[in-house]
Parts: structure tokens; sequence; C-alpha cells
């Protein structure tokens, strides 16, 4: 999970570990909140502010319109501070030590089930608005939230992120958190459920 997100997190033990190549491979829900107005270099509230926007122009009923371009398969940019490898380095190796990448990021292609809009909230210095995605295996919320900002005519990132389920593992049905580990008595109740 990126730095700020919390919710489900799969963790494989003893056999288990062969598994995990499918929930990788899987469908993942999240919910995420956006600031409106602002872009940092990261895509989340842990960057520092590289873009501003207007926002007065945002209505609910523009962002429900504008977060239907996104569903279905999509082509997206990944965030430069992220795990992915580029001639055998993170990119995030990259952003943190200001070395330029050796060749531009590629858009890829990503699937996106479905994208509603939960909230949006005007009564902070920046409007905010709250989505829930459903998607497949590589897309960034962060670059999605991103993306939706530049499409609404400002600029938007992450403050929080919260996976939701992954694959048949669903938060707060079939989950354990994570103060909850320490004891292995819950860890083995939790293995014979699923």
């Amino acid at each position: 999970l990126d730095p700020l997100a919390s919710g489900v997190l799969v963790i494989g033990v003893n056999d288990g570990c062969k598994r995990l190549q499918e929930y990788i491979n899987c469908n993942k829900t999240y919910e995420a909140i956006g600031i409106l107005g602002l872009a940092t270099d990261t895509y989340d509230s842990e960057g520092k502010i590289i873009a501003t926007g207007p926002t007065k122009h945002i209505t609910k009923e523009y962002i429900s319109q504008i977060i239907s371009k996104f569903t279905g398969d999509i082509m997206q940019v990944p965030p430069l501070y992220s795990a992915l490898r580029m001639e055998g380095r993170r990119l995030y190796e990259y952003a943190r030590e200001g070395l330029s990448l050796p060749k531009d990021l590629q858009p890829r292609s990503v699937r996106i089930n479905s994208l509603s809009l939960l909230n949006f909230m005007t009564n902070a210095s920046y409007p905010t608005f709250k989505i829930r995605v459903e998607c497949g295996r590589g897309t960034y919320i962060r670059s999605l939230v991103h993306d939706i900002g530049k499409e609404l005519g400002s600029a938007a990132y992450v403050v929080e992120l919260i996976r939701i389920q992954q694959g048949n593992f669903i938060l707060k049905e079939n989950t354990l958190e994570w103060d909850e580990c320490s004891n292995l008595n819950n860890i083995f109740e939790a293995l014979n459920k699923n």
C-alpha cells in the first residue's frame, strides 16, 4: 500500500504464500478523498505542492460527469513516486535523489470497473471529493485523482486512501486489524475461516 494508505493488506502465511500472486492480480476496491485546487509531486499529501488550479467552477454534478470518462479500460501514467522499476531502479529512487528518468514514463492500460462519487464538500479552504473505485491490477488511485483534477480544469491530490477490498478479503468483514495480529490465536482463527 502507499505510505498514507490504510485498509486491506493480504499477507501470506505458510502455504498461503503460494497464493499471493492471485491477490496481486485480483480486483481491488478503494475509497479515496482528493483535495481540489492543488497538485503535489507525489500526487498525495506526502509531497510538495507543485501546482494550483481554480475550483469555483467545480460542482458535484460536474465531477460526476467527468469521472464517467475514467471507467472501463483507460490509459494511465503511473506516479513518479512509485515502486515501478525503470532500468533496474525503483522510480521513487530517481525522484528522491533528484535524478532525471532515463526515459519518459509511458501510459499503461488499466481497468476501472466502476467509479462513483460518494461526497463533494466545499466548506474548507479547498473543496474535497470522495470516490469509490473498483479496479484491476496496476491501477494507481493517486494517478486517478491527479488525472480527475486535470480533467476538471484544476488540480487534485489524495489526502486519504483506504483499500476496502482485495479479492475476497473485505475490510471489517473477514480481515483482522493490525493490533489483533499480535495474538496468534486470532491469526489461526482467521486462517480457518478463509
